[in-house]
């Protein structure tokens, strides 16, 4: 019997998984990401999808456009991927060339702030190697593998200004639905905003979704570029809108809540779990691991996360040094020397028997395993990353100059992180430096200061040119200052002038 669930109430949980997953028209999960951590440099490598390229879509396309021939009676076309000058009109070379230079520039800030790893400047396209070019890539990270220390994609994600790029993409679909309305009135425009009685479009086969898919994430990434790249997840996790009859502007709407939303609570979930001046009466005590289940608890989620890892047998890959996870440098060496150029008979015969290749690279080679973690969407990899910095007891404290989160280094106790605060030209950790250092010389330089003039006023209380009751005040407010000086509050030039000021000499009589 058919349920109505027209009445059901969600649970908390039900409405934050909600809030977190797919829905019809806006997909969180397009991109297959695989992370490798290295608990022993505390670092981890995320290899970015490098399948939503055309470039790696080639083959997919065609066999798309064959599929549709055959099903129209028409005759096959095959799809040009390459950008031609000499056939395109002025107007699509513009653009290109304006796409090609805004990603050249923005790939080289992108190379200034992450480590990428094996950075190609070719690629094999149908057996050619041709050099890269960046400029015509949809995302500029497909591909790329990216070196991080754990703690550090958080941090990016968590201080991304997504605001101002997220109402600037708004305003953009705002005035494209103000322009629609103003065409209708013209009479140029009379397809209604939002189809809700016309039959969905067929799909006959994976490949046509698969290429209907790609095409509606150019579209999606190419709207939402500037929000994508405030922050490394969000590029490498981008949403992909799908349904074309619900308004553009709800599905950003709602990305961008799931964005923010996700910024929210991670950091307030670093400074339930991390931080040293929240509730230390009770949390002080605590690993970051309680702190997190207490803090579970009080949001009524489980205990537990998902996480997915894979283990892949490979030749190329490794995830460590020992067998059979893979070998050291001079184990490698040693194999490679080892390996011979002829197999023998017995190599031959089984190779034949279980229809492998008797090639001794393939026979000698030893087959290694490596672990990785799949991640997909943005929230994927914010948990993952968290909970491994559990694992391994890596904390985040506050830093007491700019108050942002940074990561503790081993033993290296500081209150003080390593950036650049706006407007300053020197990091945080600098800046408290040399403010501790001035602090030093003026407590240094303070109290003598200060015993000079209570000298010199107290001499004038006993030949009475100052009242002992002015005399009490003043030394009252002068140890107040000589401490704001200690503590470099006031400078030793403004605590000296404030003492001469005190009570200035009597003028000479005439």
């Amino acid at each position: 019997m058919k349920k109505d669930y027209s009445e059901y109430s969600h649970t908390e949980y039900e409405k934050y998984r909600i809030r977190r997953s797919n829905r019809r028209d806006v997909r969180l999960d397009y991109f297959l990401n695989y992370i490798s951590f290295k608990p022993e440099e505390k670092q981890f490598v995320i290899t970015v999808d490098d399948y939503n390229e055309y470039e790696s879509m080639r083959d997919l396309f065609s066999d798309f456009e064959k599929e549709r021939a055959e099903r129209e009676g028409g005759a096959y076309v095959p799809h040009h991927f390459e950008f031609d000058p000499q056939n395109e009109n002025e107007e699509d070379v513009e653009t290109m060339q304006e796409v090609r230079k805004e990603n050249e520039e923005r790939f080289s800030r992108l190379r200034k702030k992450y480590v990428f790893l094996d950075l190609k400047d070719t690629e094999v396209i149908d057996g050619i190697e041709v050099p890269i070019d960046y400029g015509q890539k949809i995302n500029l990270y497909s591909g790329l593998r990216i070196k991080m220390n754990y703690g550090e994609g958080i941090l990016d994600f968590l201080y991304a200004d997504f605001r101002k790029p997220l109402q600037e993409a708004f305003d953009t679909v705002h005035i494209g639905e103000m322009l629609a309305e103003y065409g209708k009135t013209l009479g140029l425009n009379k397809e209604p905003d939002v189809i809700s009685d016309e039959p969905p479009e067929k799909v006959y086969s994976e490949t046509q979704a698969m290429v209907e898919d790609f095409l509606a994430y150019e579209r999606t990434f190419s709207a939402l570029k500037d929000v994508a790249y405030a922050s490394l997840y969000t590029a490498i996790c981008p949403p992909l809108f799908t349904d074309e009859r619900v308004r553009e502007k709800e599905k950003l709407q709602w990305y961008g809540n799931y964005i923010l939303e996700l910024q929210r609570e991670f950091l307030e979930m670093i400074e339930f779990c991390f931080d040293e001046e929240f509730y230390p009466e009770v949390l002080g005590g605590l690993y970051p691991s309680e702190r997190l289940y207490l803090y579970r608890q009080s949001k009524n989620l489980p205990e537990f996360f998902h996480r997915d890892e894979t283990l892949r047998l490979s030749k190329r890959y490794m995830s460590g040094r020992k067998m059979p996870y893979g070998l050291d440098h001079d184990g490698l060496i040693q194999m490679f020397q080892s390996m011979r150029s002829v197999p023998t008979e017995a190599e031959k015969e089984f190779a034949e028997k279980y229809h492998l290749s008797g090639s001794p690279m393939v026979m000698q080679h030893r087959t290694f395993m490596s672990l990785a973690y799949e991640a997909r969407t943005v929230q994927d990899m914010l948990e993952l990353e968290f909970t491994k910095m559990l694992e391994q007891d890596i904390r985040f404290r506050k830093c007491k100059r700019c108050g942002r989160y940074f990561i503790m280094k081993g033993k290296y106790d500081t209150n003080y992180c390593e950036r650049i605060a706006e407007g300053e030209t020197r990091t945080c950790q600098q800046l408290a430096s040399a403010e501790k250092y001035k602090a030093s010389i003026a407590d240094k330089m303070a109290i003598p200061i200060y015993n000079k003039y209570y000298k010199r006023y107290a001499a004038r209380v006993k030949v009475r040119q100052i009242k002992e009751e002015d005399f009490r005040k003043w030394k009252y407010k002068a140890i107040q200052k000589r401490d704001q000086c200690s503590d470099g509050l006031i400078s030793v030039e403004e605590l000296t002038e404030w003492m001469e000021a005190s009570f200035p000499n009597r003028k000479p009589k005439s």
